[in-house]
């Protein structure tokens, strides 16, 4: 049984840590566990979100889980990048999490907390904390292109969407192994059908390849400041081209496209029928970005243009360390977009 299945059944664990490069399957555990442990009627009174980089120390979210529930049988607290508490004024300390390792080892049965990361690994003190009194789940790509057409067969089957095994096949050539990527795309596929099975040219007319799906994946965690997020996805561009830079090196200008777009779509004021007709993409597309946009302040947008620009005067000959490790520049970008650079100064 999944873990959704397990939740919607009423298997409720107390503990639960979510990790992993893979964001859609590990949101979709998240919202089934809204589902089942918030009532609508006392949601605003038993539900509590945390981003680690907010906070100080992880005393807010321990006195979260320590309230009583109002009119519920449970509250429910929320924990992202826990790794990174206490980063806001330098290097973390490791001991400001032992508080929250040592709740892990004994939890209140009143309350469900939810951890979720990219930054940690299953060496983790949560993970190995949590593993003796919740559940445990890491969220990563596929290996093999086999591995990724059955996903999408069962996929699709749970989610009743028939499908052509042509069409997943072309699926799986333009996306590749990412498990976001191959639910996306095949919901996109989905719509374009309009409930007729998905034939390969659904996916043809919707479905972008694999580089711009992963174009979209890293300006979405940067948007939303996930260093660690987008450093991931970095590195799984690297890996799926074998360490060869020559391949990343054209992100750079798909980037600078989705950077502008997302600037157009604050331009016209977040509406996607005005950016679908000045941008002149699919309906599809517009809102995507209108959704991207919403995670973008105007200030860090100016901020991920701005390093895009000296990244691109630093890889054509702006900066010598750049030119001998160019990865190591476009992860300098990353830091510079979304702000983590503590203690570095700022440049010029």
């Amino acid at each position: 049984m999944s873990l959704i299945a397990e939740i919607a059944d009423g298997r409720i664990a107390p503990v639960y840590v979510l990790y992993g490069s893979e964001h859609t399957p590990m949101r979709a555990v998240v919202e089934a566990l809204r589902r089942a442990v918030l009532d609508p009627a006392t949601a605003a009174f038993n539900h509590e979100r945390f981003v680690g980089r907010e906070l100080e120390g992880p005393g807010r979210v321990l006195e979260a889980c320590m309230q009583v529930p109002m009119l519920a049988a449970h509250r429910l607290v929320e924990l992202d990048e826990p790794e990174a508490i206490g980063k806001g004024r330098g290097a973390a300390n490791p001991k400001l999490i032992d508080g929250l390792i040592a709740y892990l080892a004994s939890p209140l049965p009143s309350c469900v907390l939810v951890i979720t990361s990219v930054g940690i690994d299953a060496r983790s003190r949560f993970v190995t904390a949590a593993k003796k009194t919740g559940v445990v789940e890491k969220f990563e790509g596929l290996r093999r292109a086999e591995d990724a057409a059955g996903f999408v067969a069962e996929h699709a089957r749970q989610a009743g969407i028939a499908i052509e095994r042509a069409a997943i096949s072309v699926l799986v050539e333009r996306i590749g192994t990412s498990v976001s990527a191959l639910i996306s795309g095949l919901e996109q596929a989905s719509l374009h059908a309009g409930g007729a099975p998905v034939r390969a040219a659904d996916v043809a007319a919707v479905v972008a390849d694999a580089r711009e799906a992963v174009v979209f994946d890293l300006t979405d965690a940067v948007g939303m400041g996930k260093h660690e997020r987008a450093l991931a996805v970095l590195a799984r561009i690297v890996a799926q081209a074998d360490g060869a830079m020559s391949e990343v090196l054209p992100l750079q200008s798909m980037l600078a496209r989705q950077l502008r777009l997302l600037m157009l779509a604050h331009g016209v004021g977040l509406r996607a029928g005005d950016l679908e007709a000045r941008a002149g993409v699919p309906a599809f597309v517009a809102r995507k970005l209108i959704d991207q946009a919403r995670s973008f302040s105007p200030a860090r947008l100016r901020r991920a243009f701005t390093a895009l620009v000296r990244l691109d005067a630093d890889l054509k000959g702006g900066s010598f360390v750049a030119g001998r490790e160019p990865l190591l520049a476009v992860q300098r970008w990353i830091l510079d977009a979304c702000g983590v650079t503590v203690g570095v100064a700022r440049r010029a």
